[in-house]
């Protein structure tokens, strides 16, 4: 099965290519949210590293968030029109299991129970966060529904100040907030190498999902954004009714 995975969730855009037998070919940009430059090329580039081409693909994987909401559409949007055009099933992924796999893969908390908890920067002094545990195979349990969470930094090192357990932190979020992170007791960063979930990662968890059956039509693939897009937060604002200043004299002014 020949699997094309689409990596947007965060600044670095990236694909790669897998099959049963692993990774064959990645690409990654790093152009600071110009996702829509950066993804089409870079599918190109992998299918021609691999010798292959866009119709012998079998299926797709997507990160579908949280994440950066132009990232996001960028990305969704592509798997969605390579899925229609080729007929193929889509597996998801959400950027916080994406990077809990890495950080366990990369040896940040790998042994069994260990607690991963992946932070994604949400921008607007929110970040994305979740927990995973580590199970026997080295890898977190992904069957597992988590309670992905949009809070601020300090809500968020509040609540894992009071972990009597060592736990692991990764992604953009966790270095943003580094200083903040970094003293509280337990925590063991997972380092810069895993600031964006890695294409590669999302790839292999395709290569999983799809030959377990669990792709859908790509119809069916929606970006989770956990929260409004800031363009219509701002609108909503410039819409919202504005009271107007009592007139003097009136009684309003005299209360």
């Amino acid at each position: 099965m020949l699997v094309l995975a689409i990596e947007s969730a965060t600044e670095l855009a990236g694909v790669a290519l897998a099959d049963e037998a692993g990774v064959i070919a990645t690409a990654s940009v790093s152009r600071r949210r110009r996702h829509a430059e950066a993804i089409a090329p870079s599918i190109e580039f992998v299918c021609a590293r691999a010798g292959a081409e866009v119709r012998d693909l079998d299926g797709l994987c997507v990160d579908v968030g949280p994440g950066l909401f132009t990232g996001l559409r960028v990305g969704v949007a592509t798997a969605k029109g390579l899925g229609f055009a080729l007929g193929i099933p889509v597996a998801t992924a959400t950027s916080l299991e994406v990077l809990a796999v890495a950080m366990a893969a990369a040896g940040a908390g790998a042994a069994p129970r260990s607690l991963l908890v992946p932070v994604v920067d949400a921008k607007r002094g929110e970040v994305f966060s979740s927990r995973y545990r580590v199970g026997p195979g080295g890898y977190p349990d992904l069957t597992k529904e988590q309670d992905d969470l949009l809070v601020s930094p300090e809500e968020l090192a509040s609540s894992l100040s009071g972990l009597a357990e060592p736990f692991y932190l990764g992604g953009d979020g966790a270095l943003r907030y580094a200083e903040l992170f970094g003293g509280l007791p337990n925590a063991t960063p997972a380092g810069d190498a895993l600031a964006s979930p890695p294409a590669d990662v999302l790839a292999r968890i395709g290569v999983s999902r799809l030959t377990q059956g669990l792709g859908v039509d790509a119809e069916r693939v929606l970006p989770r954004y956990l929260r409004e897009a800031d363009a219509r937060i701002n609108w909503e604002q410039r819409l919202a009714p504005r009271t107007s200043s009592p007139a003097p004299g009136s009684l309003a002014s005299e209360r």
